[in-house]
């Protein structure tokens, strides 16, 4: 390899490893991830209060009617199609906060002093058997470097990446269903503030909120429920699950390619195998 090919190689290297031990992102990525697992379980936690509150109504009965049809029926069956949403979203959750805790280790692990050192190890290594290394052991060692380099700095800018798209595309759908979920929930638990707050003051507010409504109004609401759920599963499912699942993919093309890349001496600095 020529003298000129190897400073610039040597100067990649350096700064590799000069900008991993300053560790940019991190911060701003365990924030921003910490901040999301934190809102997915609060909006978790307002779904199971919501189906709790649906179990405790079941045997309880209201009068409904329409036009000339009108009778007696529990609110357990009204909202039996809005409990089996919650019940999915529910387990769609779950798999979001798993997504969000394994993002997080993965993050933490990335940003760790052990694999800063790796990456350091790996570096002066690659270097120093570029100009008294034989060619066998460079290709390894580089291949090695650049593929931990790559994980090191990855994971981090998915997350960045990730939360730019939420910002500039979901944040504000986001936010908006969760207050109709939030206000929903509020309106079922409506407490006289001077009331115990007990099982059985919420039971018979909600209960009250049921007989309050027309029959109309009523599967307005539940619908709009319905809805909200269904939108938050999507926007969850794509900002926690399908986008980290297409960076998973993504990664490993890039992991592929970098191990393909061999230093070639007295031509290229590198160059890809056919």
């Amino acid at each position: 390899m020529r003298s000129s090919a190897k400073l610039l190689v040597s100067i990649l290297i350096v700064l590799l490893v000069a900008l991993s031990s300053t560790r940019v992102l991190d911060d701003y990525v365990d924030d921003y991830t910490t901040e999301s697992i934190t809102r997915a379980a609060l909006t978790y936690a307002t779904a199971r209060g919501i189906n709790a509150l649906v179990s405790m109504m079941q045997s309880s009965e209201i009068q409904a009617g329409v036009g000339v049809v009108s009778g007696s029926m529990t609110i357990g069956e009204l909202l039996d199609p809005l409990n089996d949403m919650i019940e999915r979203f529910s387990t769609v959750m779950t798999w979001v906060l798993a997504s969000l805790a394994a993002q997080k280790v993965l993050l933490l692990l990335a940003s760790h002093e052990l694999f800063l050192y790796l990456v350091a190890v790996l570096g002066i290594s690659a270097l120093l058997l570029l100009f008294y290394g034989r060619p066998a052991a460079q290709n390894f060692f580089f291949k090695s470097f650049l593929v931990v380099i790559f994980v090191r700095f990855a994971l981090g800018l998915a997350v960045a990446l990730n939360s730019g798209v939420d910002y500039l595309f979901l944040d504000q759908q986001l936010q908006a269903n969760d207050r109709q979920v939030e206000n929903f929930q509020a309106d079922i638990m409506s407490v006289d503030p001077g009331d115990e707050f007990d099982t059985d003051s919420i039971r018979e507010s909600a209960i009250a909120f049921w007989q309050g409504l027309s029959l109309e109004v009523l599967n307005q609401k539940i619908s709009r429920g319905i809805e909200n759920f269904i939108n938050l599963v999507a926007i969850y499912l794509l900002k926690t699950i399908l986008f980290p699942l297409g960076f998973f993919y993504a990664t490993i093309y890039i992991v592929r390619q970098l191990w393909r890349i061999e230093l070639n001496p007295g031509s290229q600095p590198w160059q890809r195998n056919p």
